[in-house]
C-alpha cells in the first residue's frame, strides 16, 4: 500500500480506470465489426428476482443448469406453439354462446336462446323471422285496438270482459316469450361437450354417455354400428352424424336450428324456435291462451263497432271509414285464430295419444315402455349445456377448452 501511495495519484487513477473497464460490458461496435462476440441469449431471458434462486447459483455449474433449463423451456414453448399452429391459431377465451356452432341465436347477454331464422329472416343475424313477426302482429293489433278504442266503453259497462282480456293478453304474451326464448331441450354436439368438459355431467343426467364408444370415423355405416352400444341400439338410441353424438329415441335433429332436441315435436317458424321437451308445455299454454284471447277480443270488438244499441255512445263519434278498417283488421286476425284453434285441437289429440307431431306424421311405432313418458306432464329436465362456459375457437372453427 505504501508503494502504491509513493507511485503517486496518477498511477493510482490509471489502475482504477483499468479495473472499471474490465468490469463494464464492451461498447457496441458502431462500425459493424463481425469479430465481436454476440451476447449470450440466456443472459437476456433469465428474469431478475429479488429473492435468492436455487436454480441459478453463483458457481459456473449452477449457471449451466440455468441455461439448460431455459433452453428446455424454449423448446417446450416452441413445440406447443407449433402444435397449436398446426390445428389453427387459438383465439381469445370467449363465452360459449358467442361462438355457438349451430344456428341458434342468443340474446340478452346469452340468457335467452332462439331458433334459427334462415327459413324467413327479417334481418339476418337478429333472430327474428317474418312468421314470428306475423304472430306478434296478430296478437298486438287487435289487442291494441281493444285497449285504445273500446276500453272506456267496457270499463263503464262490462268491466269483467276488460279484466278477462287483460289477463288473457298478459298470459298469451308471457307464454309466447317463453316458447320463443327458452331452450327446447338441446343436446350439445360433440365439440361442445369436449370443449366444456361436461361428459360426466351429461352421462349422469341422460343415463348414458352421449359420446358413444371410441372415436367416430365419419363414415355413416361404420359409425351407426360402432359408436352406439348394443344395449342402447336395441332401445332405439341412434347415432347423429351431424352432432356426432348418441341421441335418445324420441330426440331428433332439427335442420333449421342444426341441433338434436330431446323429445322433438316440431320446429315452429311462428315462434321461431323448436318445440321439444323443455318448452312443449309453454307452447301448449300459448296456443290455449291465444285461442281464448281471440274468442274474447274479436267478438267484443265486433259488438262494440256493429251493435245498434243506444248504449254504445262512442259509436256515433267514430268515422265510418275507421270502423270499416277496424272490422277488416279483426277479420284478418280471425283467420289465423281459426287455424290456431285447429292446431290446438290437434295437439290435444297428440297429448291424449302420448305422441309428438313427428312421431304421428312419420307413423313411428312406439318402442315398448317408451310411451310411459307423457308429452305434456313429463318433467322438463335440466338444461344440458352451459352457454356461459369459457372456450377457445381456432381459425378452422374448432372449439377447444380453455
Amino acid at each position: 500500500v505504501q508503494s502504491e501511495l509513493d507511485a503517486g495519484p496518477l498511477v493510482l487513477s490509471l489502475r482504477t480506470r483499468a479495473m472499471n473497464s474490465m468490469m463494464e460490458p464492451p461498447a457496441p461496435d458502431l462500425v459493424g465489426n463481425p469479430s465481436l462476440p454476440e451476447p449470450l441469449p440466456w443472459r437476456q431471458e433469465v428474469p431478475v428476482s429479488s429473492s435468492p434462486d436455487t436454480s441459478l447459483g453463483a458457481s459456473p455449474t449452477a449457471g449451466g443448469r440455468g441455461s439448460e433449463s431455459g433452453a428446455a423451456a424454449r423448446s417446450s414453448s416452441a413445440s406447443a406453439s407449433s402444435s397449436s399452429s398446426s390445428s389453427g391459431r387459438l383465439g381469445e377465451p370467449r363465452r360459449l354462446y358467442k361462438v355457438w356452432p349451430s344456428k341458434n341465436m342468443f340474446i340478452c347477454g346469452g340468457a335467452l336462446v332462439m331458433g334459427g331464422e334462415e327459413e324467413s329472416p327479417v334481418i339476418r343475424g337478429t333472430g327474428w323471422s317474418w312468421a314470428n313477426c306475423f304472430s306478434w302482429t296478430c296478437i298486438l293489433v287487435p289487442s291494441g285496438i281493444f285497449f285504445t278504442v273500446a276500453l272506456p266503453y267496457f270499463w263503464k259497462n262490462f268491466v269483467g270482459i276488460l279484466l278477462a282480456v287483460t289477463v288473457l293478453f298478459a298470459t298469451t304474451v308471457s307464454f309466447l316469450c317463453l316458447t320463443c326464448c327458452s331452450d327446447p331441450g338441446i343436446i350439445p354436439r360433440r365439440s361442445v361437450i369436449l370443449a366444456t368438459d361436461c361428459t360426466e355431467t351429461l352421462t349422469e343426467v341422460l343415463g348414458y354417455n352421449p359420446l358413444g364408444i371410441g372415436q367416430p370415423v365419419h363414415k355413416r355405416n361404420v359409425d351407426c354400428e360402432g359408436m352406439v352400444p348394443v344395449e342402447l341400439a336395441g332401445r332405439g338410441y341412434v347415432w347423429c352424424h351431424t352432432c356426432e353424438i348418441v341421441r335418445p329415441p324420441r330426440a331428433s335433429h332439427c335442420k333449421e336450428c342444426d341441433n338434436c332436441v330431446l323429445r322433438f315435436d316440431h320446429h315452429c317458424p311462428f315462434v321461431n324456435n323448436c318445440v321439444g321437451q323443455r318448452n312443449y308445455r309453454f307452447f301448449i299454454g300459448f296456443t290455449t291462451s291465444v285461442c281464448c284471447l281471440a274468442i274474447t277480443v274479436l267478438p267484443s270488438l265486433a259488438w262494440f263497432f256493429l251493435a245498434s244499441s243506444s248504449d254504445l255512445a262512442m259509436k256515433s263519434e267514430l268515422m265510418p271509414e275507421v270502423r270499416v278498417i277496424v272490422i277488416v283488421l279483426a277479420a284478418l286476425a280471425a283467420l289465423p285464430a281459426l287455424l290456431l284453434a285447429g292446431l290446438w285441437v290437434y295437439h290435444l289429440y297428440l297429448i291424449s295419444q302420448g305422441k309428438t307431431t313427428k312421431e304421428h306424421l312419420k307413423g313411428r311405432k312406439p318402442i315398448q315402455g317408451l310411451m310411459d313418458e307423457p308429452t305434456l306432464c313429463a318433467p322438463r329436465g335440466p338444461q344440458l349445456f352451459d352457454q356461459f362456459a369459457w372456450v377457445r375457437k381456432t381459425d378452422e372453427g374448432k372449439l377447444l377448452p380453455v
